[in-house]
């Protein structure tokens, strides 16, 4: 025997024991059964066999129980002799009639029974948890069992509240009707509610318990009555699974700091639990598994809480989820008395659905092309990160070295946080009292050497924050996608709050970095050869397209390299301007900009114009669509919704040297004025010296973006202030816009992304033809006001001239709407009118003066001309 209990005691776990130990610990033949159906039920659930069966089961009852209970509510009170006649086993056929219910006299009656004899309108719910029970069992049946219990809680509690309130607002209101709306079982509940505190008790019972309810399955409604305001805490817990139900939201609570952490066990992961995990893929263990740190410097980790869900290491953990996060890499500095240091990881941006972009939207009025559709995210690629997680011994190392190396200069600093972030990392610190900000400001240098790094960027003091900012790159960056930008929720919300949203990339703490154009209200660029800056132009585009409407948004390219926006020709009948006589809308010769830009210059006057005859009430292109778009300012007079205009030159120092100062001008005019008219603009270049970006361009520019620039000089010229000759390239950028500047790394776009977002767009309907700026005719030049040229009139001259005659009203607005044409083409129809004697000049916004009176007098002037 002593054999044996040894021989089992060494049995590895899940072996069978030997025939000893059966022998001594034999289960009793109602164990084995159990165990039998046990294991049956195990294998038949995983061949999804008997889900599905019982889920086609209750469907059947489902659907039998409905058509019941929809025929019992118009048939029902026809059939209540039948039903009392049978209940008091009398046969049907006695009464000389069948049952009018669809189901014949055993619908009839269980249709009674549900509704009458047990919960009234309140059966609705029994209906609903039976149906969610078969449609998961057939379609989900690995769904975790947790949600059958929440979803059987939630409709429990609304049969028995509607049971009661519709029992309740029966008995107020006289009626004869057949139907019990509380049925017999929510009358009953009624009444004993009732006769113990009254009617008013009663409305309080159901109204708290509504409350109660709606507070327990809404995070909204809990915000709406606590109206919080969660101020940032240094230590914070590693927040619980986002599982999304009932139960995490009433029980999601986080413990105090003190409690202690709980070991993590390689048992501890669950089989059963991967068999109901249905949900998206979950972050891998580095990033949320907590382990015992062996260094006597410990780290807090700061994980802001997301949407996404965890393992099911941090499912096992969160029911003891401290603040205090320790790790088990052993550092390679030596441990010091260091006061402790939070590292606070960037939180994971809330992503939006794939299937949120090809929704239908609502149009608003004015929208032409209703059947164009906004490009899809799942045109963009989500890039590998290139760093996972937090790399504690990198933190700890940096930290070291940077203490050390200001203590070498008789400087001591305190670190107090971290902050990682996608491609650099943000140390804090406090120096000690009587150390001058100034010096440690001069200790980039030195920091860098120490680190053997490049691109360190000290930032004294950290605005708001009475701490000293270290950034030090990271030595494994990551990739930023231009889909993670574009499909964060806060893009979406910026979306429709911002008028020309611009998401180009993510901040230090891992945010979306979004803008509004017209904010700006113009945008200067600069950084030096191969830093992405083109990436940065192809972002900021991307990002207007994906949230503007070829009615809302037009772009005047100008592409000095010829090869950079060459792509985005063949949205030219979307979303391209360009001026009436040019072949490419996309500009690539530089002699024809000078001439673009006055166009934009004619085109921002007339807008003024026409915002000036809109009346006092708009006072800007917004205001002024608004406006259009309510109806106040009709169509028949000749208003129209205008759409934005985005200049962007992508090389302004190749225009500079080529063109010269007659350039200058007509963007000080745009830069200045056209902010009101929805004209913005966007140059960049890559060599920012004085003789490009002069003081008249850069004072009109108070928004700016710098990529990695090589020199001080050329960084002071950009940002006014050193920073942009320490940045890391590849994306690295700063952001400044007269207050502080922001660091961010630039989104990613490959060249086949923007192929595929141009095609998209290229496939749907268009307008027919691009936008068409104002003719600029060069001083000294004869135009239309001057003069008639036969070889440049326009096809509809002869049309527009009879009905001009014919209706003696010389108006722009009158041709517009009769052709339906554009009101640049309307208005170069009235200059040839004006050069051929037969309307007068302009006087203010009055129609202009008819000369000729009558159609045959007209006729002889047109074969003349002709």
């Amino acid at each position: 025997m002593a054999k044996t209990s040894g021989k089992t005691s060494s049995n590895p776990r899940g072996r069978r024991p030997t025939a000893g130990g059966a022998k001594r610990n034999a289960p009793s033949p109602l164990t084995t059964l159990f165990g039998g159906l046990k294991d049956l039920m195990k294998v038949n659930f995983d061949n999804r066999r008997i889900p599905t069966l019982i889920g086609l089961a209750l469907a059947a009852c489902s659907l039998f129980a409905c058509l019941a209970l929809i025929t019992f509510l118009f048939s029902g009170g026809s059939d209540q002799s039948l039903i009392y006649a049978a209940r008091d086993g009398e046969a049907a056929a006695e009464l000389g009639r069948e049952a009018k219910n669809i189901l014949g006299l055993p619908g009839a009656r269980l249709a009674d029974y549900l509704f009458n004899q047990l919960f009234g309108w309140g059966i609705v719910f029994a209906l609903s948890y039976v149906v969610y029970l078969f449609a998961h069992l057939i379609w989900r049946p690995r769904i975790a069992p947790y949600r059958y219990i929440t979803s059987f809680l939630i409709n429990g509690f609304l049969l028995l509240w509607v049971s009661v309130a519709a029992a309740g607002l029966q008995s107020l209101v006289p009626s004869d009707s057949f139907l019990r709306w509380g049925g017999l079982r929510g009358e009953e509940l009624f009444t004993y509610i009732y006769r113990g505190i009254g009617i008013a008790g009663l409305l309080g019972v159901l109204a708290f318990t509504l409350l109660i309810f709606a507070v327990t399955c809404s995070s909204r409604v809990l915000s709406a009555i606590q109206n919080p305001k969660v101020p940032k805490v240094p230590h914070v817990s590693v927040p619980r699974p986002q599982v999304g139900g009932f139960f995490s939201r009433l029980f999601s609570r986080k413990k105090s700091d003190e409690e202690p952490q709980s070991e993590v066990e390689g048992e501890s992961y669950s089989q059963d639990e991967d068999a109901w995990r249905d949900e998206p893929p979950m972050p891998t263990d580095d990033e949320d598994m907590d382990v015992q740190e062996e260094d006597p410097t410990p780290y807090v980790v700061h994980t802001p809480p997301t949407t996404a869900t965890t393992t099911a290491t941090t499912a096992h953990t969160a029911e003891a989820a401290p603040s205090a996060t320790s790790f088990s890499r052993t550092t390679s500095a030596e441990p010091s008395d260091v006061p402790e240091m939070i590292v606070e990881e960037a939180p994971k941006d809330d992503l939006v659905e794939d299937g949120d972009r090809t929704a239908p939207e609502p149009l608003a009025p004015g929208i032409q092309l209703a059947l164009y559709r906004k490009p899809t995210i799942d045109l963009l690629r989500d890039y590998e990160q290139g760093g996972t997680g937090i790399d504690m011994e990198e933190i700890e190392y940096n930290k070291q070295k940077i203490i050390d190396t200001l203590a070498s200069f008789k400087m001591n600093v305190t670190p107090c946080k971290a902050t990682v972030g996608p491609t650099v990392t943000l140390y804090e610190v406090i120096p000690e009292s009587g150390i001058k900000v100034s010096r440690i400001k001069t200790m980039e240098d030195d920091i860098a050497m120490s680190l053997k790094s490049e691109g360190v960027r000290i930032i004294a003091p950290m605005p708001g924050l009475g701490t000293i900012g270290i950034e030090v790159p990271n030595s494994t960056p990551q990739t930023v996608s231009m889909r993670s930008i574009l499909a964060s929720r806060k893009y979406r919300e910026q979306q429709e709050k911002m008028e020309l949203p611009i998401g180009i990339g993510k901040t230090i703490t891992n945010e979306p970095f979004i803008f509004d154009l017209t904010k700006m209200p113009h945008l200067l660029i600069a950084g030096a050869t191969g830093q992405g800056k083109s990436v940065g132009l192809n972002a900021l585009i991307t990002s207007l397209l994906y949230s503007k409407r070829p009615e809302e948004l037009k772009f005047v390219m100008v592409d000095p390299k010829m090869l950079e926006f060459s792509i985005y020709e063949e949205i030219e009948r979307h979303f391209l301007a360009k001026l009436p006589d040019a072949e490419r809308a996309i500009i690539t010769d530089m002699t024809k900009v000078v001439a673009t830009l006055n166009s934009l210059c004619i085109e921002m006057d007339n807008r003024y114009r026409l915002l000036q005859t809109a009346g006092r009430a708009v006072r800007n292109i917004r205001e002024y669509n608004e406006q259009v778009r309510s109806g106040a300012l009709k169509r028949i007079d000749g208003h129209e919704i205008l759409p934005y205009i985005v200049l962007i030159v992508d090389e302004f120092a190749d225009l500079m040297m080529t063109v010269g100062k007659e350039v200058e001008q007509p963007i000080a005019r745009l830069a200045q004025k056209a902010r009101a008219a929805g004209i913005h603009m966007v140059i960049a270049t890559q060599r920012p010296s004085t003789d490009v970006i002069t003081g008249l361009i850069k004072a009109n520019f108070p928004a700016r973006i710098a990529f990695k620039v090589f020199s001080m000089v050329d960084s002071r010229t950009v940002l006014d202030s050193p920073g942009a000759n320490q940045l890391i390239g590849r994306g690295d950028m700063l952001f400044y816009q007269g207050k502080d500047m922001i660091r961010v790394q630039c989104a990613f776009m490959d060249t086949p992304e923007t192929e595929a977002i141009v095609e998209y767009i290229a496939q749907q309907e268009s307008t027919g033809s691009a936008y068409e700026l104002p003719e600029y005719i060069p001083e000294g030049e004869e135009n239309g006001a001057k003069g008639f040229n036969p070889n440049e009139k326009d096809s509809l001259f002869d049309e527009v001239a009879r009905m001009v005659v014919q209706t003696q009203v010389g108006s722009t607005s009158n041709i517009q709407r009769k052709f339906n044409i554009g009101y640049n083409r309307a208005g170069r129809l009235m200059d040839q009118l004006e050069g051929a004697g037969i309307v007068g000049v302009q006087e203010g916004s009055k129609p202009r003066e008819v000369y000729i009176k009558d159609q045959a007098t007209l006729e002889q002037l047109l074969q003349k001309l002709s």
